[in-house]
């Protein structure tokens, strides 16, 4: 894989070089329907249950590792929900969104069909702690995308499919691992020194199935060889790798990353890596072409909060995105949300 990104660039820039013309990254493709975000009168997930910080000795399948996965994973399902009845609401979401561009076929690699056993998560001796999230698709199985060490306290995104027997309505093995991003920066990388190394100690990635085209989307943070950044890499055919990941946003540091899909729209909410790290804020990238281009960019947040741990769902042309804003001093988080439609 690492050839491969040698091969045809390390990263997808927001308007790729194709023999294309695409529009304009800053085109208002998706546009906000509030003026603001307002408050959800919800408990933010932040806050219930309390998150308890990464820890980079924490070994992944001790008790201590399952349970913080476990209230990781309420926390996600909470947010989502809350979300959920906004878009719902909305009369966007009985739309559709046609295809914005059609991208020619990019060079694909076969997946690795090494069998990773069949427990409930593929076994990975070097899997990070509360790193793994697992995605239904229906008909197909499960796929999971996990963070996995590697040497220099570098880790790679990888993931796995668990395929269901149609005829038996059975689960197999899982198999993998595939290949998502091999191009973390680790001690000895080349800006090592300028941005430093996370190993573990990071934002687990996100994944979701689209439930109508099928394809395996994931978004996430890591410091590449260009700086840290967010991406989001898509995967079209379960026995094919996964494209080539394009880039977000490039900024100064990492932060949290989720990834929703319907069909050819796509929305990734995110920890801007620009904003001033006092004041973080929230921003989603849309795409009209199932996660070919994204062609929008839409900052979600307020300039004069601290906002952090970003959700998104979107349905037809509809977009919701959540976060939660920290006091600036004491008291719990308050949890907000903005609506979007696309064009």
């Amino acid at each position: 894989m690492a050839e491969f990104f040698r091969v045809f660039g390390t990263r997808r820039a927001c308007v790729v070089g194709l023999a294309l013309t695409f529009a304009a990254c800053d085109k208002p493709n998706a546009v906000w329907l509030d003026s603001e975000a307002t408050a959800t009168g919800a408990p933010s997930p932040l806050a219930h249950p309390p998150v308890v910080p990464l820890d980079t000795t924490l070994q992944d399948g001790t008790p201590q590792a399952e349970f913080l996965l476990v209230q990781d994973l309420m926390r996600e399902a909470g947010a989502n929900t809350m979300l959920a009845g906004a878009l719902i609401a909305m009369p966007a979401a009985n739309d559709s969104v046609p295809n914005a561009v059609v991208a020619p076929m990019a060079p694909m690699t076969t997946a690795p069909d090494s069998a990773l056993g069949a427990d409930d998560a593929p076994r990975d001796a070097q899997r990070c702690a509360r790193s793994l999230r697992v995605a239904l698709s229906p008909g197909r199985g499960r796929v999971a995308v996990w963070w996995s060490h590697r040497q220099r306290n570098r880790v790679w995104l990888v993931a796995a499919w668990r395929d269901t027997s149609v005829a038996q309505g059975t689960l197999g093995a899982w198999r993998g691992p595939i290949i998502v991003d091999s191009l973390d920066q680790g001690p000895d990388g080349a800006r090592a020194a300028e941005y430093g190394a996370a190993g573990c100690a990071r934002p687990a990635p996100s994944v979701v199935v689209d439930d109508m085209l099928g394809y395996v989307h994931v978004a996430y943070s890591m410091v590449g060889p260009e700086g840290p950044g967010v991406f989001y890499a898509h995967q079209m055919d379960p026995r094919a790798g996964f494209e080539t990941p394009s880039a977000i946003i490039y900024g100064e540091r990492m932060g949290a990353a989720r990834v929703a899909a319907s069909g050819n729209l796509i929305a990734v909410a995110y920890e801007d890596p620009n904003s001033a790290s006092a004041k973080p804020r929230v921003a989603i990238a849309v795409s009209r072409s199932a996660g070919h281009l994204f062609d929008a960019r839409l900052i979600a947040s307020g300039t004069t909060t601290i906002a952090h741990d970003p959700y998104v769902v979107v349905r037809g042309r509809a977009i919701v995105t959540g976060w939660s804003e920290m006091p600036a001093g004491a008291g719990e988080p308050m949890f907000r949300m903005r609506r979007a439609i696309v064009k």
